[in-house]
């Protein structure tokens, strides 16, 4: 058999979109926005296959059912490991339904982790997962209560601070892990950069960059995942199995603080899914939010502000040097496209 793999372009022709729908429906996935690469295998102008990229992510892998097991699988994912590679990606990931993994596997993936009955997420990388576990493991420190927190901080707020000053009067040592994704408002360096500053008085705090393996919704495909599945669970039980089989073990973590959220239902569902996964491994701490009068202080709230252009208001709400950031020039530029997203 003779094929070929083509570029799709989903997002400018209607008449490839829809074809593409319709073989995802044939395979029961469901599309998804978040997708900057899709490609299809034809023979003789037909389709027989998809598959799409976000970044260095795999996703919407489609086969016709009468072409699966005919090699068509390998030669579409091969095409989607090499786009990447040849990006200039040291890593490729995937996240896929538990029956389809071994074609991933046949071609060099590893399994990170899974969701029992629900997904595997699997990586191929020159470092790797391997890897990014032996940097940690180097950065173990002894301790009779050791703890982690994660967070985005878009940006460090003084929530974010109040959580990781209780969590550091409360414990020997804390592993604080800022997300590594550039999705955000504020990149991943100048997050980075915020929380070491803000922190920076609490000598027994670690700071660590998350890498690939802890990831926003943004990145989450839920494409192959039910109808009526929560996504938001489903990613809060891979992130809290991740945590807890080889983050947690890698630095002697026995707890785990969060902020409680009491307006967001998604952040409730997220703390649930932990403390069911974390159940007699992990101790999950929720701590109460931190507020300025009668308001909760939240990083979403701040982006508004910066929006409104209601920086002489930010003051009580975030650390000195998130705000000396917010005043200098690359902030300037992150209110700029805030006001102009509207948000």
């Amino acid at each position: 058999m003779s094929w070929e793999i083509k570029r799709m372009w989903i997002d400018k022709n209607l008449q490839q979109k829809e074809a593409w729908k319709e073989i995802l429906m044939t395979c029961g996935i469901h599309h998804e926005e978040n997708i900057d690469y899709t490609v299809g295998v034809y023979e003789e102008g037909e389709l027989l296959a998809t598959g799409s990229l976000y970044g260095n992510i795999i996703k919407c892998v489609a086969v016709d059912p009468a072409y699966q097991g005919t090699g068509v699988i390998n030669s579409l994912i091969s095409h989607l490991m090499d786009t990447v590679f040849s990006q200039g990606y040291q890593s490729c990931y995937v996240y896929t339904k538990p029956e389809a993994v071994s074609s991933f596997f046949h071609l060099g993936f590893k399994e990170i982790a899974r969701v029992e009955g629900k997904l595997v997420f699997g990586e191929k990388a020159i470092n790797g997962f391997e890897a990014y576990l032996k940097r940690l493991k180097e950065c173990k420190i002894t301790g009779d209560t050791i703890a982690g927190i994660v967070m985005n901080a878009n940006p460090f707020t003084k929530g974010h601070q109040h959580l990781v000053e209780t969590a550091a009067r409360e414990n020997d040592i804390v592993h604080l892990f800022v997300l590594t994704e550039d999705l955000s408002a504020f990149p991943a360096a100048a997050r980075l950069q915020l929380v070491r500053e803000g922190t920076s008085h609490l000598k027994n705090v670690y700071v660590h960059e998350t890498g690939d393996y802890m990831v926003s919704a943004k990145t989450f495909p839920s494409y192959f995942l039910k109808e009526d599945e929560d996504v938001t669970k489903v990613q809060a039980q891979l992130d809290a199995v991740i945590f807890k089989e080889y983050i947690a073990p890698a630095l002697g973590i026995t707890r785990r603080y969060v902020g409680e959220e009491p307006f967001s239902f998604a952040t409730n569902i997220y703390n649930k899914a932990m403390a069911e996964i974390f159940q007699g491994s992990l101790e999950l701490i929720v701590i109460q939010r931190k507020t300025v009068g009668e308001q909760v202080i939240s990083a979403t709230r701040v982006r508004a502000l910066m929006a409104e252009g209601k920086i002489d208001e930010l003051e009580s709400l975030v650390p000195e040097g998130t705000l000396r950031f917010i005043k200098s020039p690359a902030g300037r530029q992150i209110q700029e496209r805030l006001r102009q997203e509207g948000r």
